[in-house]
């Protein structure tokens, strides 16, 4: 399988990226024993040769911490400037959306500060929304061009990630979902 995987780690002050960093760093360990394996990055980057990645990919990977309930600013620009009019979609001549990278699918890792009880039914400060809810503009756009969710990796959704007690469990848990692919 022709694998993408994504860091979407924009810098910011509070969070240094190593976590996101270290969990690429997994799955292109991982994965790149069974499947052909690219990482781009979000920060330095031509539309162009992203587009070429995309047309590659069979499984588009995106890695990011989840900053004030969305995606960092440098993965929502990447997505922006890469999925472009004519090459990622089009529209027919009703004005409908036409995809154009059909066949492929793309699923997330997150990192979260918050603890799970954050995105709990009835919380007040979250109104109930988990984090599937604030990512579904995310899974939106990637359907729009025609990327599916993937079928044989479930998103991985990971808290508390300032609590050194987590992080062995996270990277555990990655590996368990990366182990799936390398069995297809």
């Amino acid at each position: 399988m022709r694998i993408l995987l994504i860091n979407g780690y924009t810098p910011h002050p509070d969070a240094g990226g190593k976590l996101t960093q270290t969990l690429v760093d997994i799955s292109i360990q991982t994965l790149s024993q069974h499947n052909d394996v690219k990482t781009p990055a979000v920060t330095d980057y031509e539309a162009a040769q992203e587009y070429a990645k995309f047309q590659w990919a069979d499984l588009i990977l995106l890695y990011f911490p989840l900053y004030w309930y969305a995606v960092p600013w440098g993965l929502k620009r990447y997505i922006d400037d890469v999925f472009a009019l004519h090459q990622f979609y089009d529209t027919d001549e009703n004005g409908q959306p036409v995809a154009l990278m059909t066949g492929k699918q793309f699923g997330y890792v997150t990192t979260l500060a918050a603890v799970r009880e954050t995105y709990a039914p009835g919380n007040p400060l979250t109104n109930g929304l988990s984090v599937n809810d604030l990512l579904k503009p995310l899974d939106v756009t990637f359907r729009y061009v025609g990327i599916q969710p993937a079928s044989h990796f479930q998103n991985c959704v990971f808290y508390d990630v300032y609590n050194p007690t987590t992080i062995q469990p996270i990277k555990a848990a990655l590996l368990a979902e990366l182990s799936k692919l390398n069995r297809e």
